[in-house]
């Protein structure tokens, strides 16, 4: 009769009993008299001992490297482990012979890894423990931002990602055919979130995939990411988008924390990373005079990738926070949607901000405009054409109360928060110019 599964982390509390733990054998060592085992399973590792002369000991010698296993035996404490237990094996069973891998798994050995490479095979690469971690993380971060956005109220929607218009502009889109018509995978969420405010449903939200056709090849950019969006209706101000996307983040660290904060501080040596203060807020005009300050300043009218590091670096330095929202950004430089305003130097100015992590751009918020006559008038200032549109406008026709809200790259959130070196490691499968595969 097979016995219930224990993971490796219930361990500790079944010292002297009798228990059955499956998953893949990372390191085999076998003498004379005694081999081991240190079996891996999605929650840790642990060491096996095998006595000779047992049916067990004669199975071992069958076992390769990265074969799944099931192994039956008596939990011990001991001394000679960090754990401070092991199992001594009475039964092993073979569930599944592995052949030689083409990358090492645990990350131990001289072999060279390429990212190329390391993506080729990523469902090894993930095997690893910190591989594991990161997408733990990620599944922690999509559920504490459920959870707190639910319980402020917000619906959760989910919007077309075939649309018959761009939703954003005319550049970094993907055309598909459609039944003889020309369709584009969705890059934003935006427009139907407006239709769902329209809609009377006050504050919806979504996770989802959004789409780009940029052939960047960055540690940041990718064809095919995650957007976690929000919006909100009948908001006073552009500060109640601000402090409710600050919220929610602060809610989503949290929940990282929690769920495997211990396995971040051990795999990525980053302890302290929940969100006590809050997040600074300045300008662009602002941002830009501390950039000429310490000779990092861009003629551009919005930030270039360097000013964010420079100015990541100072936030961190004077102020103490990881993040920060630059705020009051030139109107050429954003959307049509947007509310317009006129700062105190008499320019027009986009009624947003980008909220900045580690020094780089994470999410984009903003107040829209709600009036249909200046959307229109917006619209046509941006270049663009009202009848492509209409099906959008006509959400305005009919009552639209102030809104505003966000969308975030989820991707570039994990990033940022366990500071890797590309994107590419913040998703389970990753999509750029030259990656389609797996």
């Amino acid at each position: 009769m097979s016995m219930i599964r224990t993971h490796i982390a219930e361990i500790p509390q079944k010292i002297g009993e009798t228990i059955t733990i499956k998953g893949h054998a990372q390191t085999l060592r076998i003498q004379s008299s005694i081999a081991f085992i240190v079996l891996r399973d999605i929650t840790g590792t642990v060491q096996c001992v095998i006595e000779k002369g047992t049916e067990a000991f004669e199975k071992v010698k069958e076992i390769t490297t990265e074969s799944v296993i099931s192994i039956t035996g008596k939990v011990v404490a001991t001394k000679s482990t960090e754990s401070g237990f092991e199992i001594q094996v009475s039964e092993i069973e073979i569930m599944s012979l592995a052949e030689a891998t083409p990358i090492p798994v645990t990350q131990k050995g001289s072999t060279e890894v390429t990212p190329e490479k390391s993506q080729d095979w990523r469902f090894l690469s993930l095997r690893s423990p910190r591989g594991a971690t990161i997408m733990r993380a990620i599944s922690a971060m999509t559920a504490g931002y459920h959870e707190y956005l639910e319980k402020q109220g917000f619906i959760e929607i989910q919007t077309p990602k075939i649309m018959a218009t761009p939703s954003e502009s005319r550049a970094e889109l993907f055309k598909i055919e459609y039944f003889g018509q020309t369709a584009y995978l969705a890059q934003s969420p935006q427009l139907f979130k407006q239709m769902a405010i329209a809609s009377g449903l006050e504050r919806v939200f979504e996770v989802a995939p959004a789409f780009r056709a940029d052939k960047s090849f960055t540690t940041r950019h990718a064809t095919e990411f995650t957007s976690f969006d929000g919006e909100m209706a009948y908001i006073e101000s552009f500060e109640q988008v601000m402090t409710e996307l600050e919220q929610t983040i602060r809610y989503m660290l949290t929940s990282i924390k929690k769920t495997c904060g211990k396995e971040i501080e051990k795999y990525f040596g980053i302890s302290e990373f929940q969100l006590k203060k809050p997040i600074p807020r300045i300008t662009m005009a602002e941002a830009k005079e501390i950039l000429r300050e310490i000779g990092c300043a861009s003629e551009q009218p919005d930030i270039t990738t360097a000013e964010e590091k420079a100015l990541g670096d100072y936030v961190k330095e004077h102020f103490g926070s990881d993040f920060v929202y630059v705020t009051e950004w030139p109107w050429e430089s954003r959307p049509f949607y947007h509310k317009k305003a006129i700062d105190k130097h008499g320019h027009e100015i986009s009624v947003s901000a980008d909220l900045l992590y580690k020094g780089v751009e994470i999410v984009t918020c903003a107040q829209r405009e709600e009036s249909y006559a200046k959307l229109c008038e917006q619209l046509r200032g941006k270049g663009l054409h009202q009848e492509g549109l209409q099906w959008y406008l006509d959400c305005f026709r009919y009552g639209m109360p102030p809104h505003g809200g966000w969308g975030m790259g989820g991707s570039r959130f994990i990033k940022q928060l366990l500071e890797l070196p590309t994107i590419r490691e913040a998703v389970f499968l990753f999509r750029g110019p030259s990656r389609l595969m797996p």
